[in-house]
């Protein structure tokens, strides 16, 4: 068989439970996810990689930076969790510098932090739980790897891929041959023994992600609607985005060797194996699935226009405008919100309360623009995030006056709230705006208006464009 620089990777919980020290008799209760830790400290000690990179979402996390730990000896414990049980392992530095050099080129921002910047955090050395678990049983037989630990990060779908196949070339440019090992539970709200409450929607998301991993279709792991993980209460997601970056183009074989949820939080446990190479990017093909069907004509404006300007730095022409104008419903004139969202995750919103130029298309073609490169809670879209986005497009309806917030319903009209010259807009039927209360204090928090003062409400609807 052919060596590849990833030769394994693994989907593991990290329950301190089912460390016996920690446990003290409990673990039993967990006795399927034991029996499949110990198969995989079997398989490492088969496999004798040079170096794990381990990827854990108790690692400090950040919204737009992937930490990495940098002591030279990397160690951990289970003491705060009563257990006098505890791992180490020497750092890789040459393959955490690298895989650090390489981020920086492919535009991921991430690395170790300063002494300073630990510090004024509250950052320790020692490894998090999320590593330690995990370690503890892959180390049980076999311990002579180095080790590079990281966090999963909240970056973006696209960002955490592209995070994977850059540890793996990393590992080839090095001459490594690695295990990746992806550490998280799955839903934290399978069934009423969780401590933090059951959802339907906890045992449908680790029903689907199993499932996905049982049919060895990494591209439908990819493809879980984000709205479903949220509800869910996931940690473990991310680091499993990343592990299958780290497989990128390869055939793999994929083997759930467990799952279980003993405690109303779910455990799995499964393998990943290069057998070949398919040239084929799991992320391709969940954007393929993903992809809606036939786009309206203010969605393929916002769509061109974007690109074109992503791509060329051109903005369309009064020709390409008209064209569109042809179209009946571009032609007059409204305020126009356009929407960018990637993965389901939202990249970019920005939008006019009342029309600024002479039609909608023209409206659409700078909104969509600014969506794309002037939202300031995000950075400008980048050419090759230009394949992954969906667009739409709200042209809004006419303002008119209400008397009481009970003239307003959050799934049918959008709010604007007004006081002196502050105001402030929420669009109708946004995820997770589910009452009036909730529409009105975020409308009023964007104008800076304080929700218990006196303020003029207004209402409209919209036409949702995808």
């Amino acid at each position: 068989m052919k060596n590849y620089s990833v030769c394994a990777g693994y989907l593991v919980p990290h329950p301190p439970v089912i460390v016996p020290e920690v446990g003290r008799g409990r673990e039993s209760e967990a006795k399927s996810t034991i029996t499949s830790m110990k198969t995989l400290a079997a398989d490492v000690a088969a496999l004798k990689p040079d170096t794990v990179v381990l990827i854990s979402p108790h690692a400090p996390v950040f919204s737009d930076y992937v930490f990495m730990y940098d002591a030279p000896l990397l160690e951990g414990d289970l003491v705060q969790f009563g257990a006098r049980a505890s791992v180490s392992f020497e750092q890789d530095g040459v393959l955490r510098s690298r895989i650090g050099r390489a981020m920086a080129e492919a535009g991921i921002p991430g690395g170790p932090l300063s002494a300073e910047d630990k510090q004024r955090r509250g950052i320790a050395d020692a490894l998090d739980h999320g590593a330690v678990v995990p370690l503890y049983y892959l180390g049980s037989e076999y311990n002579d790897f180095e080790l590079v630990a990281l966090s999963s990060s909240a970056l973006d779908i696209q960002s955490l891929y592209l995070l994977g196949k850059v540890i793996r070339q990393s590992a080839e440019t090095e001459g490594r041959r690695i295990a990746v090992v992806a550490s998280g539970d799955l839903s934290h709200k399978v069934n009423r023994e969780s401590p933090y409450g059951a959802s339907p929607e906890g045992a449908e998301f680790d029903r689907r992600l199993i499932g996905a991993l049982a049919a060895n279709d990494t591209a439908q792991v990819l493809s879980i609607d984000h709205r479903l993980r949220g509800k869910a209460a996931e940690c473990g997601y991310r680091s499993l985005v990343i592990l299958c970056g780290a497989f990128d183009g390869l055939d793999t074989q994929i083997q759930v060797l467990s799952y279980e949820a003993p405690f109303g939080i779910g455990y799995g446990v499964a393998t990943f194996k290069p057998v070949g190479v398919s040239g084929e990017s799991a992320l391709v093909k969940a954007r393929s699935a993903m992809k809606s069907g036939n786009e309206s004509p203010h969605v393929r404006l916002a769509r061109k226009t974007l690109e074109e300007y992503v791509t060329k730095g051109e903005k369309p022409a009064q020709n390409d405008i008209r064209e569109f104008e042809a179209a009946g419903e571009l032609s007059g004139r409204a305020g126009v919100f356009v929407s960018l969202k990637k993965f389901g995750e939202l990249r970019g919103c920005i939008g006019t309360t009342e029309p600024t130029k002479s039609s909608i298309a023209e409206e659409i073609a700078q909104n969509a623009i600014s969506a794309g490169t002037r939202d300031p809670r995000f950075p400008p879209v980048t050419p090759d995030e230009l394949p992954y986005l969906d667009y739409s497009v709200d042209v809004l309806g006419e303002a008119e006056p209400v008397s009481s917030a009970g003239e307003l319903d959050p799934s049918v009209y959008g709010v604007i709230v007004e006081k002196d010259h502050r105001r402030g807009l929420l669009l109708p039927d946004l995820e997770g705006v589910d009452t009036v209360k909730m529409q009105l204090s975020i409308a009023c928090r964007k104008a800076g208006i304080d929700p218990i003062e006196e303020y003029a409400i207004s209402r409209f609807t919209v036409k949702r464009y995808r």
